[in-house]
């Protein structure tokens, strides 16, 4: 079932379940989370860049919460409302 949330600590939780990491776009800021085996497209950064990044852009965390599900989007609530319907194309997800 898809979530979203603003909680940090329930991020960090479950990208590190899966094994994921922290990055940051040195172009337009954007925060990803790379998991195993992908690329992360940016800069790696530590949880503790990650966090406040993300709470001062006012960002959310949409994600699957099945067991081993890999599908998620980090970024502001309008555009996660477009990656919910389709309509943007300017997501990072796992398929």
């Amino acid at each position: 079932m898809m979530r979203t949330t603003q909680d940090v600590v329930e991020i960090r939780r479950w990208a590190e379940a899966r094994g994921g990491r922290p990055c940051r776009d040195e172009v337009d800021g954007r925060l990803v989370i790379a998991l195993p085996g992908e690329p992360c497209g940016a800069r790696e950064v530590g949880w503790d860049e990650f966090e406040p990044t993300f709470c001062i852009l006012g960002c959310v965390f949409v994600y699957d919460d099945a067991p081993g599900a890999q599908r998620m989007f980090v970024g502001t609530p309008e555009a996660a409302r477009d990656w919910m319907t389709g309509a943007g194309r300017c997501e990072r997800a796992s398929p």
